[in-house]
């Protein structure tokens, strides 16, 4: 079956990921894609990160006793993001952290107290973040989604610089500060998920406009064309945006169910994180003669 529209339409890769015997997809909260093409799911059960590449094939697995039933602390695998050097960043919403990793999974920094939250009228520290994005200057950006609803930056030497936003329906306000992405050209995308849409801010933080055809947005993944692609978890669906904010292609439908999280690889493939009704991660494939060149 042929989803979507116009140049952006897709191929669901039926059985795609081959798992070690034994070994199922559980609550699959989010997934990246390095520069090699690994393809990382963060899950919340017995194995918190798997690493495929395209094809699908098992590499390799880590994070044990770290995250997810195995962590000494309560633990709520959130969201995942890639860094320069294909450092891979962590997000676990109940532990209140970000931990940067090598790409085989050795830790190499960490930001929040494990298992302690931040005061909400201070947010100097993280109560409830949901994930993250690397802006194209080198700065991280947090999305401390349920406790702050605030978006929290960093220098690219990770220094907190700033915060922003509070509760509310207004330019700036957020009911979940869900995900976040950064283009190329330095705007910050906010998954203002409950408020059903796509809040953008230029890099200081300041309000540009907001995209509001969309249903519950749990995930966004800025590719390498600044196309951007939306895993709408309210709507259980994947849609695609031009970055000015059309909205071009849009499937669901009993091939998407419970979006959260959303990559796409150099080859125009998407990546769906699907929790509660999906527990897996599905690859969609760009149907040929859609693929970029």
């Amino acid at each position: 079956m042929v989803l979507g529209q116009g140049d952006f339409k897709y191929e669901a890769v039926e059985g795609w990921g081959n798992l070690p015997e034994g070994w199922v997809f559980s609550l699959v909260s989010d997934a990246a894609v390095d520069s090699q093409g690994r393809i990382y799911a963060f899950t919340r059960g017995k194995h918190p990160v798997i690493v495929f590449d395209k094809a699908g094939n098992f590499i390799t697995s880590w994070g044990y006793g770290e995250f997810g039933p195995t962590s000494p602390l309560v633990s709520e695998p959130h969201g995942i993001f890639i860094g320069p050097g294909d450092k891979v960043y962590l997000v676990d919403a109940l532990q209140h952290i970000v931990r940067r990793y090598t790409r085989l999974g050795e830790m190499e920094r960490e930001w929040g107290r494990p298992g302690v939250a931040g005061m909400t009228h201070y947010r100097g520290e993280y109560n409830i973040p949901t994930g993250g994005a690397i802006g194209p200057d080198g700065s991280m950006y947090v999305s401390d989604g349920y406790g702050n609803r605030c978006v929290h930056k960093y220098s690219k030497e990770g220094k907190h610089l700033f915060s922003w936003g509070e509760g509310g329906n207004g330019p700036g306000q957020f009911a979940v500060v869900h995900n976040i992405g950064c283009d190329r050209t330095g705007r910050v995308l906010v998954c203002d998920r409950e408020n059903n849409r796509i809040q953008i801010f230029d890099s200081d933080g300041a309000f540009i406009e907001e995209w509001t055809d969309l249903v519950g947005p749990g995930g966004v993944c800025i590719a390498k064309d600044n196309m951007i692609y939306v895993a709408e978890h309210g709507g259980d669906s994947v849609s695609v945006w031009s970055p000015e904010g059309e909205r071009i292609s849009r499937f669901s439908g009993p091939d998407v169910k419970s979006a959260h999280g959303i990559c796409v690889d150099d080859e125009g493939s998407i990546y769906v994180a699907e929790i509660n009704r999906g527990q897996r991660l599905q690859k969609f494939v760009r149907v040929s003669g859609c693929v970029p060149k």
